[in-house]
């Protein structure tokens, strides 16, 4: 059995992709921030409290537009309610354990996470999968924050000097997200991925762009849950 010790190392370990998709996007979260107007310290407190990428920059779009508050957060509860889904799919695979280590995974659980426990959590015994998961996305939380400071502070300068650093760094998360799929992709997992990715496709063709994320991502884990249930659990 694993000691506690060696599981945290691990789960660090395994947030390092992670980590570096996003310190270049949070930096850029941080450094736009900044260029609308708005104090280091909001863009802190979002990061803080919020941790969530997309929505974090659809609010700093609504602040610049003026857009209506009660549009933006239905926006952003539609955006993130894929979150759920997740948690459906990795409850089964945990441990029953005190409360507050799954509050701890509920917080930090991003696409990110969630794409690397499917892909490295099989290898961590189910007792110690609490603890895992927990250091997996404080690891990357604190990625997030760091990123976001680095941005807010140290942004503006730094994209004065170096242009294409600033223009390259939106795309660090979403080729962070298709390698962390590709590594999860196969026998088992290719036919709900399929799925999901059509699904998203098809709405983000009709214009359909919140949506497509809630739709693609439905009906992947609705795909996982049905193979589970006629194929027995996975673990």
């Amino acid at each position: 059995m694993m000691t506690q010790t060696r599981v945290r190392w691990d789960a660090i370990r395994a947030s390092l992709p992670i980590v570096t998709g996003y310190l270049p996007i949070a930096f850029a979260f941080g450094m736009a921030g900044v260029v609308n107007g708005l104090p280091p310290s909001l863009l802190l407190g979002m990061s803080a409290f919020i941790f969530a990428g997309a929505s974090q920059f659809v609010l700093l779009a609504a602040i610049h537009s003026g857009t209506s508050w009660l549009l933006v957060l239905g926006l952003c509860a539609l955006m993130d309610a894929r979150h759920l889904l997740y948690g459906a799919v990795l409850l089964p695979k945990l441990p029953d354990g005190l409360r507050r280590h799954l509050v701890v995974t509920a917080f930090t659980l991003t696409d990110e996470v969630f794409a690397t426990a499917l892909v490295r959590m099989s290898a961590v015994e189910k007792e110690q999968r609490n603890l895992w998961m927990g250091w997996l996305g404080l690891s990357s939380y604190l990625s997030w924050l760091v990123g976001t400071a680095l941005g807010a502070f140290a942004g503006v300068g730094l994209s004065q000097r170096v242009p294409l650093l600033a223009q390259a760094m939106p795309f660090a998360l979403p080729a962070l997200f298709i390698v962390l799929v590709h590594k999860s992709f196969n026998r088992a997992s290719q036919l709900p991925i399929v799925i999901s990715a059509l699904v998203a496709s098809f709405c983000y063709l009709q214009g359909m762009t919140a949506l497509a994320l809630l739709a693609g991502a439905v009906c992947g884990c609705g795909a996982v849950l049905i193979r589970s249930k006629y194929h027995g659990a996975v673990v």
